[in-house]
């Protein structure tokens, strides 16, 4: 099932899916599928951004016949380690409104370059230990759009367009790019004597087109996995968004470029698939497995980020 169309020499990756909108120091859903677990694990999924305390969420997975099921866990001991120094030791808070709950750092908050471990243990459990760095930020020197056309099936207004976005790629290194995509729109109602209530803020998946025009599209954001730049002029992808008028006033278009570790690109392509878009990552989180033997699951990965904004105007 391909998502989009773009120039794809030798040294380009990508991978693009929908998943639920992150914010800056929240961890990412993990996926697990058909593997036949020997010992119970722990199931860590963290991510280091520069300035804000780590969150881990830790489950497991206890092996039935055939069936994983995935357990929150609240007493396990979870530390951020730089080198063999225990940075802190972090806390576990209950989640809100029927979500897992995570262990959250108060005084420790990671810093750009440096290389920091992620340490959690529990009595009758393979233990998790994994490290990371966070990098450099590379900026977005340009996002715009091209080739702009409006048109209405039922009630959704379709805006289709051609993203063009260029960064300064660091030569003669490896980098690693996730590039995050989303619709920004204001939701409203007339209310009982014919007044105009705005509700709230929220950013939408934006969509590949060519696709069945049948709903509204879901609270989310694209995600394209890069390694380095595709050629000089960045990327360019076809992309559709879709607001229903009576109920939403349109608004920019967000664009963040996380610069990431190997570990993190490394992880994401392993449930994303290259080239591929999957309807993964909207519901409750699930766990993806790397090929480890005799270690715990899941990823402590860092990023950085840039941001930028556009309107979709003619």
């Amino acid at each position: 099932m391909k998502f989009l169309q773009v120039n794809r020499p030798s040294q380009i990756v990508l991978a693009v899916t929908f998943v639920m909108i992150v914010f800056s120091a929240c961890e990412e859903p993990v996926e697990l599928e058909g593997l036949a677990v020997q010992d119970p694990r722990l199931v860590v999924s963290a991510n280091l951004f520069p300035g804000e305390p780590v969150k881990v969420r830790l489950t497991s997975t206890l092996p039935t016949n055939g069936v994983l099921e995935v357990t929150d866990i609240t007493d396990a001991e979870v530390s951020i380690l730089e080198g063999n120094e225990v940075l802190e030791v972090l806390q576990y808070q209950p989640g809100t409104e029927g979500n897992l709950g995570r262990y959250h750092s108060r005084e420790f908050k990671p810093l750009v370059g440096r290389t920091y471990t992620l340490y959690a243990s529990k009595n009758g459990y393979l233990p998790f230990e994994d490290d990371d760095s966070i990098p450099e930020p590379v900026p977005i020197s340009n996002l715009s759009v091209t080739d702009l056309n409006q048109f209405t099936v039922g009630d959704l207004t379709i805006y289709d367009f051609t993203l063009n976005i260029n960064y300064d790629d660091p030569e003669f290194e490896e980098n690693y790019y996730d590039l995050r995509i989303s619709q920004l729109v204001t939701t409203y109602y007339i209310n009982s004597v014919g007044d105009t209530a705005t509700l709230t803020d929220k950013a939408k998946m934006v969509q590949p087109p060519g696709t069945t025009y049948d709903e509204n599209t879901q609270v989310g954001e694209a995600s394209i996995l890069v390694r380095d730049r595709p050629d000089r002029d960045g990327i360019q992808i076809r992309l559709q968004s879709r607001i229903n008028p009576n109920t939403e006033i349109l608004g920019r278009l967000f664009a963040e470029l996380r610069t990431v570790s190997e570990n993190y690109f490394d992880f994401q392509l392993k449930y994303q698939m290259e080239g591929q878009a999957l309807p993964i990552g909207v519901g409750a989180p699930q766990v993806n497995v790397p090929d480890y033997s005799q270690r715990s699951l899941g990823v402590f990965s860092g990023y950085n980020r840039s941001i930028e904004f556009v309107e979709l105007t003619y």
